[in-house]
């Protein structure tokens, strides 16, 4: 049995703290995968923009993904101030007919390396916290404007050498989409298996009831702008709202700006996020960096992703 220090603990068990503080358990299901809307501080659930990753978030907008097929992989420096940590996810989405697609998704996020000492005060190694996320997700259309879809994942948790943590969790989402310039979204997220710690207390993972909308207006032939806004109210009692928008010259280069509020001890903190991405023959990069956040200041993400 090894030795491992109450601050250890605190990062080893959560992304920023929040578990410490008693609200949410496996708080890196939440972390924001797709490096798209992570440059719009996470909103865009009501976007038709991109599907790789909607394993991950809001799988009802698949039938409403323009192509056949989205795959992407995505890296990110994680809270670089604060937790210290990198992500690496993949996701791919297909859809099978107009109006039914299925997504899968996978990320890795490693923590910080951390010295272990024996109960004699001497330092035997270090560990590297690990956890791990497995998502599906399937998306069916009803007629022209309803979607309905459902995400299924399981998480694990690794922060020392003698203990790890895992749990079950789904989304169940619904869309409405009144035209190709105007959506809307809500549903029930990350509602799973209670989790009990280390202090043998059980909580709960970061459930909520989260509503988007997305509105955009083209002008000029090659020339778009949406704006998307995402309300997450958590069962936690915390509270967070995303606006984010982002400029679109030709579907080949494409700017975001967002801003996310969040109550104190909400899972993800508030912060600013911009973004790029450029696109061509199917290929896409983006890039997205967070800001104006003490815990979340200096992250950043890039991706790659090809759809057709």
């Amino acid at each position: 049995m090894k030795r491992i220090t109450i601050t250890v603990f605190a990062l080893a068990f959560t992304v920023l703290g929040a578990w410490a503080q008693g609200t949410d358990a496996l708080p890196f299901t939440r972390i924001d995968q797709n490096p798209v809307s992570l440059g719009l501080a996470g909103a865009g659930s009501a976007s038709n923009a991109t599907a790789a990753y909607s394993a991950f978030s809001n799988a009802s907008m698949l039938p409403f993904f323009e192509g056949r097929l989205d795959a992407s992989a995505a890296f990110q420096l994680w809270s670089p101030s604060a937790a210290k940590s990198s992500n690496i996810a993949v996701g791919v989405a297909y859809k099978f007919s107009e109006r039914v697609g299925v997504s899968l998704g996978y990320n890795l996020q490693s923590g910080a390396p951390y010295e272990v000492e024996d109960y004699n005060g001497q330092i035997t190694g270090t560990f590297g916290p690990k956890s791990h996320v497995i998502a599906l997700g399937a998306g069916f259309g009803i007629g022209e404007h309803f979607g309905i879809g459902v995400n299924a994942r399981f998480a694990a948790q690794k922060p020392s050498s003698d203990l790890s943590y895992n749990g079950l969790s789904a989304d169940l989402f619904v869309a409405y989409a009144v035209n190709n310039d105007l959506r809307f979204t809500a549903g029930v997220s990350t509602l799973g298996t209670s989790i009990t710690a280390y202090n043998k207390k059980k909580y709960a993972q970061p459930a909520s009831v989260k509503f988007g909308a997305n509105w955009g207006i083209s002008f000029a032939e090659v020339n778009r702008v949406e704006v998307m806004a995402d309300f997450d109210y958590y069962f936690s009692k915390n509270v967070s709202a995303a606006i984010g928008a982002q400029y679109d010259w030709n579907k080949t280069a494409f700017v975001r700006l967002g801003y996310r509020y969040s109550t104190p001890y909400c899972v993800i903190p508030s912060h600013l996020a911009i973004g790029i991405g450029g696109k061509f023959h199917g290929f896409r990069l983006d890039l997205s960096y967070l800001t104006a956040s003490p815990a979340l200041g200096n992250t950043l993400a890039i991706g790659l992703g090809y759809s057709f």
